[in-house]
């Protein structure tokens, strides 16, 4: 018979391995790196989690609630005295641009390639965090189809700055977009 886990320990655990993966941007790597990552043994993270799917699937969910902890940061009351869309689209590429959002973006962009390569959970989840945006978006635009674009570019947008660095082509992708708008 197997001792319970500790309810406590476990969270504590999934959230030091959350920020590891945020930290390197990744999930992928073997239940001993990730353990010697957050200063444990793997034995320790199995005898929690019971195997490196579960550890993942968990981490996950933790990052489903994180994102969208960001995404109603960022989205919620604009900052005095920014009351237009495009202001509003600003604020909001700043934030995901800012050094803190890197590993969680490069953590977004592994996630987007095992949904391609066909991870069914991943799908899922990808799938729930885009119609968490689309309503995030939809919220500042009142227009799906403005919503479904807005989307779409701060996506392209994404890519390009994790793998430029350059944060000011996202910018003016933004202010082009918006001007097309009026």
């Amino acid at each position: 018979m197997s001792r319970p886990t500790e309810p406590q320990k476990k969270e504590e655990l999934l959230e030091r391995c959350l920020a590891a993966a945020i930290g390197v941007g990744a999930l992928d790597c073997s239940i001993n790196a990730m353990a010697e990552r957050v200063g444990t043994s793997g034995r320790m993270l199995v005898y929690h989690f019971g195997s490196k799917h579960e550890l993942e699937r968990q981490l996950i969910g933790l990052l489903e609630t994180r994102l969208r902890e960001k995404l109603w940061s960022i989205q919620g009351v604009p900052r005095e005295g920014s009351n237009s869309l495009v202001e509003r689209l600003l604020e909001m590429w700043t934030h995901l641009t800012s050094p803190e959002m890197n590993g969680l973006l490069k953590l977004t962009m592994e996630l987007n390639r095992r949904a391609i390569q066909g991870d069914a959970e991943t799908q899922l989840f990808l799938e729930r965090e885009s119609q968490q945006w689309l309503d995030a978006l939809f919220d500042l635009t009142n227009d799906k189809t403005t919503a479904l674009s807005l989307f779409h570019l701060f996506q392209g947008a994404i890519l390009d700055f994790l793998t430029t660095g350059n944060a000011q082509r996202g910018q003016q992708s933004i202010k082009a977009f918006t001007e097309f708008l009026r």
